[in-house]
């Protein structure tokens, strides 16, 4: 964790020095006009930082960073937000699930922000002990089934984001702390304190599309993409890679991602899963395994986001592992507190 903060301030103080570069003015003596004469400044001459579009990047690029879910989450301008997303997905390897997440957010300013949530399953297939297979008397393995339980807890997240939007590229870096409030035995918590950090890359083309490449490392799965559920925590030390590209579509600011993934263990994993197929169909227990490739996976994540109010979100999403054989797909709404006015500005 010393050397995560230890990065972590070295990005910040790098970014908050080249960010003064950019708005120190440069001392020249402005040309004597005539007092009659009163010439307005052309839009272009403005700074970008007190355009509307900066705004809804603030907006936009905030929450596509941190997985949380849609635009407004982390708001985009200084000040509180709370949301709830209630999320209905279909996971290949354990059937229909139920997903509330409760999510506090406050900007500080333009660059800093932080949120926090605390994931509530109201119902999940999870793998149970049904029997035991037993050789001279001892136990040589488990038979396993899916049974649905309600109101399991996931591991409570805290994410700390800076971002800059200078002319040329969007940056966010974020880092986020996961703690063990999660039910271990049934595969949705790390079981321990974890750390994920994260830096994300984003230009935008033509007013509406966005190529994006994200990199960073952590000690758990579950907190690279928080908005879809895996079947599986994997912790231990892992890199992770993505890139993609979001378009802006021309209906009350409907937004589409399509990202390709690639998340590669650096030491042993241990693996806690929900599923009696296990990941992989390889951990038949719903306990851990040391294996370092347990941890890998890689794939395909597709996310729709359609404002539907200022406060109220519907989006849709599938997610396809190429690594594990899994396909998760579903949607969800999402109901902001502070309203997102920008999308119905126009």
């Amino acid at each position: 964790m010393s050397r995560s903060f230890a990065i972590f301030l070295l990005v910040v103080c790098l970014g908050i020095t080249s960010l003064r570069a950019q708005q120190t003015p440069t001392q020249q003596n402005p040309p004597q006009t005539p007092a009659t004469q009163s010439t307005p400044p052309s839009p272009s001459s403005y700074s970008r930082d007190n355009t509307a579009e900066l705004i809804k990047e603030l907006d936009e690029e905030t929450s596509a960073n941190n997985k949380e879910g849609p635009a407004g989450i982390v708001p985009y301008i200084p000040g509180f937000n709370a949301s709830m997303i209630s999320t209905s997905q279909h996971d290949s390897t354990s059937g229909w699930s139920n997903l509330l997440t409760p999510n506090v957010a406050w900007r500080f300013n333009r660059h800093f922000s932080m949120n926090a949530e605390a994931p509530i399953y109201t119902y999940l297939n999870v793998s149970v002990v049904t029997g035991q297979t037993k050789l001279a008397g001892v136990v040589i393995g488990n038979t396993y089934a899916l049974q649905t339980k309600d109101f399991l807890f996931g591991d409570t997240t805290i994410a700390t984001d800076f971002e800059v939007h200078p002319r040329f590229m969007d940056y966010n870096f974020t880092a986020t702390l996961g703690t063990p409030t999660g039910n271990f035995p049934y595969g949705l918590g790390a079981g321990q304190y974890t750390y994920n950090i994260n830096n994300h890359f984003e230009r935008t083309f033509y007013s509406f599309i966005s190529p994006a490449i994200e990199l960073g490392i952590g000690d758990s799965s579950s907190l690279i993409g928080s908005s879809i559920r895996k079947s599986f925590v994997a912790v231990g030390e892992q890199a992770h890679f993505q890139a993609g590209l979001n378009f802006a579509l021309p209906w009350h600011d409907t937004m589409f991602s399509t990202d390709a993934y690639e998340d590669m263990p650096l030491s042993s994993q241990t693996v806690t899963t929900i599923t009696n197929k296990g990941k992989k169909g390889a951990v038949k227990l719903v306990k851990s395994t040391t294996q370092e490739s347990i941890g890998e996976d890689n794939g395909f994540a597709n996310t729709l986001d359609i404002p539907l109010s200022p406060h109220v979100t519907l989006s849709g999403f599938y997610n396809r592992s190429l690594r594990n054989h899994e396909d998760t797909a579903g949607f969800s709404l999402t109901y902001l507190l502070r309203g997102n006015e920008t999308h119905f500005a126009k």
